[in-house]
């Protein structure tokens, strides 16, 4: 289902990005947290006593979104909080193991 608001919307040109090898719709403007909530993943990680762990403030506090990425020819996987991180062309996001 998706959850993205379309009606009156002006939004940037489509940009898809991958996460966990499932091809997540993405527009350019749109932060990682944002088009996987649009998706209607809530889920981004899990802690250590293994509970589903998403974004709780969604503006760069807690670290509750916490994700790994890699893009283009940058081959190695940083540790990013997907509320502060745009979508970009060939993203690849996974959750932290």
């Amino acid at each position: 289902m998706a959850l993205r608001i379309t009606r009156d919307t002006n939004r940037g040109e489509r940009c898809d990005f991958s996460f966990e090898g499932a091809t997540i719709d993405a527009y350019y403007g749109e932060t990682v947290a944002a088009a996987l909530l649009a998706s209607g993943r809530r889920s981004f990680r899990q802690d250590s006593l293994r509970q589903a762990r998403g974004p709780y403030c969604n503006m760069g506090t807690c670290f509750e979104c916490v994700v790994e990425v890699r893009v283009g020819a940058l081959r190695e996987w940083r540790v990013v909080r997907a509320c502060l991180t745009a979508v970009a062309v060939g993203l690849e996001v996974r959750s932290m193991k």
